[in-house]
């Protein structure tokens, strides 16, 4: 008798454990929902029971019932953002709050290690003014969710993390294009913004996709061998069962995207992969959400035995420029201006976010008054020895801000390509002329074509042009 006494407060205890609300590493305390929807909330109760969710903004009350296996999941609508902090209860006999939620705008940031870079830099690769960075963290209405890296041969359920306050300690470790690109976001529509971070340095654009995707298009029988940390982030559907998958039942409003540099040397194959990686994703998160990326920047690539001289990295970023068309509701910025040629990490950060950041202001938030698209090329024709180019999303010009045009090429019929100069055409917006006098008979002109070059061509309102090329060599 006196071990039965002791055993039934045991039993009691463990049936309570057992019973406690348990929620995905998403849905917890401090996070942004997206403002002015539905969004879906989930995890695990008792098995069979009725499951309420009390939502502190409106005081509705949702039921729902869980399954055999204790999963639920319900809708709710979320109304207009503001800094008022809410609560959500959720019982199903036991009480569970989550406190401190934001309503606003949510953005998912994926990539590699241009993405993933914060204010630690890499070794030997610092970026531009980190204690700055560092120091301008005032943004209480700014939340942070870092996915922890993580593989795995089969679609995961959770990812382990936390939402995270902006401090000195956490801007050290965010995402530096993320948290600028919050930060123009939060100070312009007047709303908290939530960044999920979900990126690995080095990935192949094949980790983050699914099986079903991947196999049409690569045709190679897909096997998991020796899997490891090391080669996880180069190896098809991994990071995508163990990062991406699991966060896709969160309601977001956008993606950007920052990843290449493991795929370069095979760019007609990543024009197949890229649109039908966010197909995917689109597919998972049941969203046709806006979809931003960045073109690789200038680089010598001498990691891989090329040169600056060379075009490999340049193709590439063809390629990054031509998805665009087959991308519904997507934009691409050019990194022509903030190259490195010692190194593929660009320490400019801050102005890679700042044009996603327009981008997304223009075509996903129609705040007027401007064009965040870059300049891109249209068509050329030659006038006796110079090409007169014509662009598009030029706003009210071209310039270089009064200095030379830099980046432009001209070539004869012998393919050789010379410097050129480059001259706005009268009486136009969006035209220029390009002249070199060692080309007497020009038939190709190029823009930023080289593995690592520098390009100062802008539209009025400060936008980058897109490297072009009007030969197929």
């Amino acid at each position: 008798m006196r071990k039965l006494f002791i055993l039934l407060p045991l039993l009691t205890l463990l049936s309570t454990v057992k019973a406690e609300i348990k929620l995905p590493a998403l849905v917890g305390d401090h996070m942004v929902l997206q403002q002015n929807t539905v969004v879906a909330l989930w995890g695990k109760a008792k098995p069979e029971s009725t499951v309420s969710i009390k939502t502190s903004w409106d005081n509705q009350l949702h039921k729902t019932k869980s399954d055999n296996n204790g999963n639920w999941e319900v809708k709710v609508k979320t109304i207009a953002g503001s800094n008022t902090p809410y609560e959500i209860s959720i019982s199903d006999g036991q009480e569970k709050t989550i406190k401190n939620i934001l309503l606003g705008e949510v953005w998912l940031c994926g990539g590699q290690s241009n993405m993933e870079m914060s204010t630690r830099g890499f070794t030997n690769q610092p970026l531009y003014n980190a204690i700055d960075e560092i120091l301008d963290n005032d943004y209480p209405s700014i939340r942070f969710f870092p996915v922890r890296r993580t593989f795995s041969e089969k679609p995961q359920e959770d990812v382990v993390g936390n939402w995270r306050l902006i401090t000195p300690q956490t801007v050290e470790t965010i995402t530096m294009v993320g948290f600028n690109f919050a930060k123009i976001l939060n100070r312009t529509l007047k709303v908290p913004v939530g960044i999920i971070g979900c990126y690995w340095g080095g990935s192949r654009i094949e980790a983050w996709m699914s099986e079903e995707k991947l196999k049409p298009i690569t045709k190679v029988e897909i096997k998991q061998e020796n899997l490891n940390a090391t080669m996880a982030n180069r190896a098809p559907t991994l990071l995508y069962n163990g990062m991406l998958k699991p966060v896709s039942k969160y309601t977001i409003k956008g993606c950007l995207f920052y990843q290449g540099e493991a795929n370069t040397t095979n760019p007609e194959l990543y024009l197949k992969l890229l649109p039908e990686m966010v197909r995917n994703w689109r597919e998972d998160f049941n969203h046709n959400f806006p979809f931003y990326y960045v073109q690789l920047a200038p680089f010598s690539c001498s990691n891989m035995g090329w040169n600056s001289n060379g075009i490999e990295v340049a193709k590439f970023r063809e390629v990054q420029h031509q998805a665009k068309k087959l991308i519904p509701n997507s934009g691409v910025i050019s990194t022509i201006d903030i190259g490195s040629e010692s190194t593929i990490h660009p320490p400019e950060k801050r102005v890679v976010a700042k044009r996603l950041a327009h981008l997304a202001l223009s075509k996903t938030y129609a705040i007027n008054g401007f064009n965040g698209e870059a300049p891109v090329y249209v068509s050329s024709k030659v006038e006796g020895n110079k090409i007169q180019v014509t662009l598009e999303n030029t706003g009210y010009g071209l310039s270089a801000y009064g200095k030379e045009m830099e980046g432009f090429e001209i070539a004869g019929e012998d393919k050789v390509f010379y410097k050129a100069q480059v001259e706005n055409v009268k009486g136009t917006n969006n035209q220029l002329s390009v002249f070199s006098e060692k080309v007497a008979n020009p038939v190709a002109v190029r823009y930023g074509f080289k593995n690592f070059t520098y390009g100062n061509l802008y539209n009025s309102y400060g936008v980058a042009a897109i490297p072009f090329r009007s030969d197929n060599w």
